[in-house]
């Protein structure tokens, strides 16, 4: 979610999960300052069409368990 590079257009978002790509925003901040960034990655999400529940850091503890789990089976 760094402004100077949003790594993902938000056009894509959409397309990204069809073909199973896991969305996780991060403001990749270098001081404490630049987490408060993270709202250009949320912003980028919704206006993509994401919810939460498609965004791999909002998922519960439980989720993210299952989905490593997951990950590792493949």
């Amino acid at each position: 979610a760094q402004p100077k590079r949003l790594d993902l257009d938000w056009r894509l978002l959409e397309y990204a999960l069809k073909q199973g790509v896991r969305i996780a925003v991060c403001p990749d901040a270098h001081s404490t300052a630049d987490i408060d960034l993270v709202k250009y990655g949320v912003a980028t999400a919704r206006k993509g069409g994401l919810s939460k529940d498609d965004v791999v850091n909002c998922m519960t503890l439980k989720n993210f368990e299952g989905y490593i789990q997951g990950a590792k089976a493949k």
